[in-house]
């Protein structure tokens, strides 16, 4: 493929690297000179210095053969401009944004791209993973739809343990879609009963399932 990255920052410069590695043809625009120099160096990738929104520069480096395009700056702005210009005057079939703000993910789809990624959103789970690690690891989460999928580990002394699903209140929005027990994956039913070091996994709304796995891992006070 032919990909047009904007911005060779901390995601950008590491992407550059592994699309180069496997094979892509990669051209890279960027404004800060030591990076230009480290990717002239050290990447296959042709590299144009200056913003992503030099209209000439996109003139240049035949942007209307790309197959896919990369806004990676750390100005949403900036990616805003750049979404524009790929996808109304050149026709990038494919565009990947990042959005340095939350509130930036819908205006960056109204620009043109088709996938908008916001790392603060995307590594909250990998966050909340270390410090729950003991109870809960969130395995998926859709901010967008606000969906998430967890894993939930019943303590030894949980509080559920020797209750079977249709006798834990407030589950209705919650779907319980599996439980690993002993290494193995059990479909449930209303009538399987909870057991210590159960690992239940939740899925449903955000909101619904933080309740839910609160539940799960709650131990019995003695």
């Amino acid at each position: 493929m032919r990909i047009m990255i904007v911005g060779a920052g901390d995601i950008g410069m590491p992407l550059i690297d592994c699309l180069s590695e496997r094979g892509h043809l990669i051209t890279v625009i960027e404004q800060d000179e030591k990076r230009c120099k480290y990717i002239t160096e050290n990447a296959d990738a042709a590299i144009f210095k200056g913003d992503g929104y030099d209209l000439e520069m996109w003139k240049n480096l035949e942007a209307d053969k790309m197959d896919a395009l990369m806004a990676l700056t750390n100005d949403d702005e900036t990616n805003l401009m750049v979404c524009r210009i790929a996808k109304k005057d050149y026709g990038i079939p494919f565009i990947v944004a990042r959005a340095n703000q939350p509130e930036s993910i819908s205006l960056l789809k109204g620009a043109g791209a088709d996938i908008t990624i916001c790392p603060s959103i995307e590594t909250r789970p990998l966050f909340l993973n270390a410090i729950e690690s003991q109870t809960i690891a969130t395995l998926y989460e859709q901010s967008e739809s606000s969906f998430k999928l967890v894993m939930v580990n019943i303590p030894q002394n949980g509080s559920v343990i020797g209750q079977t699903i249709d006798r834990i209140d407030n589950l209705e929005k919650v779907k319980v879609a599996s439980i690993l027990r002993n290494g193995t994956f059990i479909f449930p039913s209303e009538s399987l009963v909870f057991k210590a070091c159960d690992r239940v996994i939740l899925l449903g709304s955000s909101q619904d399932v933080e309740k839910a796995a609160e539940k799960f891992g709650k131990m019995e006070i003695t």
